[in-house]
C-alpha cells in the first residue's frame, strides 16, 4: 500500500507520518484491528522512521518525534494472528521477527527523544514498541499485558533487554512469566511509563512534553539522549570521555552563546541548533 502525502502529513497507509517544524508524529494506523503488525507495516514503519531520520538531519530545530496508535482500541495489539497463521516456515517467522527487531532499533536510534502516547492498552509485542520509545505517556484506562507465556512465546522484537533496561532482571522476568496484566498506575509506579493522564489527553500530553524540549537548545537535547544510551550501556571511563567530547563541542555552539547572552538580558532565548 503506497502513501499519498498532502504538505508533511501521510493521508494513507498503515504506519501515518505527520512531519513538523520541530515536532512530528508517527501513527499506527489500523485500528480495526488494533494496529496489528504484519510485514506490510513493519516495511512502512521501516520507511517512516528514514523520513523521520532525514528530517531530524535536515531540521537543526526538529525536537521530538511522538508515536502513538490510532483509534482506542489499542496503542499497538502486536503481531496480526492471521498473519501468524500464515506463517509456514521458521524462516519466514525468523524474517518477520528480525525485521521488526531492525525498524524498532531504528526508531530507538532517532537522534531526538521519542514519546509514546499510549490511549490504548499495549498488548504483547506492542509492548515492545512501547519500550523502544524514550518516553511514555498512557491513558489511566490502557494498559500493559505481558501474555507471552500465557500463549506459549517469548518477546520477538527486542523486548526482553529493553524491559531490563526499564525495571531489572529480576522485576522483567517476573512481569513476562506471570504472563501479568499490568494497569496504568501500576506502570508507572514500575517505571514502566512516565506520565499517565486522563483518556483522550494522551497525545496532547506527549505534544506538551515534545514542545516543552523544542523551547530549548536542540544541540543539547540531542546530545542528552546519546549520551544518556551511551551511559547506560558502557563503563564509566568510557561515559566520562563521551561527555566530555559533548561538553566541549555545545560550549562552542552558537546555542551556547545565545542562551548565555540571553540569560544576561533577561529573555527568552532564540536557539537554532547549531
Amino acid at each position: 500500500m503506497s502513501s499519498r502525502v498532502i504538505g508533511g502529513r501521510d493521508t494513507e497507509g498503515v504506519v501515518l507520518v505527520e512531519i513538523g517544524d520541530r515536532v512530528s508524529v508517527l501513527t499506527f494506523n489500523r485500528p480495526g484491528v488494533g494496529n496489528a503488525v504484519t510485514p506490510e507495516v513493519i516495511a512502512q514503519l521501516s520507511r517512516a522512521v528514514q523520513r523521520l531520520r532525514e528530517w531530524a538531519a535536515a531540521t537543526p530545530v526538529a525536537a521530538a518525534v511522538v508515536v502513538t496508535g490510532a483509534g482506542n482500541r489499542a496503542f499497538v495489539s502486536g503481531a496480526d494472528l492471521r498473519y501468524l497463521e500464515s506463517i509456514e516456515s521458521p524462516e519466514e517467522m525468523a524474517s518477520f521477527s528480525m525485521t521488526m527487531q531492525e525498524a524498532l532499533a531504528e526508531l530507538e536510534d532517532l537522534p531526538v527523544p521519542v514519546i509514546a502516547a499510549l490511549e490504548g492498552p499495549a498488548l504483547g509485542g506492542g509492548t515492545e514498541v512501547a519500550w523502544a520509545c524514550d518516553l511514555r505517556v498512557m491513558a489511566r484506562n490502557a494498559y500493559f499485558s505481558f501474555k507471552y507465556a500465557r500463549v506459549g512465546v517469548v518477546p520477538g522484537w527486542g523486548g526482553c533487554r529493553r524491559l531490563v533496561s526499564l525495571v531489572g532482571r529480576s522485576r522483567a522476568l517476573l512481569l513476562m512469566a506471570t504472563a501479568a496484566e499490568v494497569s496504568a498506575e501500576e506502570a508507572f509506579r514500575l517505571g514502566l511509563v512516565n506520565r499517565v493522564v486522563e483518556p483522550g489527553e494522551t497525545l496532547a500530553a506527549a505534544r506538551g512534553w515534545a514542545e516543552e524540549m523544542a523551547a530549548f537548545a536542540p544541540l543539547s537535547v540531542r546530545e542528552l539522549k546519546r549520551l544518556l544510551r551511551h551511559a547506560a550501556s558502557a563503563d564509566r571511563e568510557a561515559s566520562a570521555a563521551e561527555e566530555t567530547l559533548a561538553f566541549v563541542r555545545l560550549w562552542a555552539s552558537e546555542d551556547h552563546k545565545e542562551g548565555l547572552r540571553s540569560l544576561s538580558e533577561r529573555r527568552v532565548p532564540r536557539f537554532q541548533g547549531r
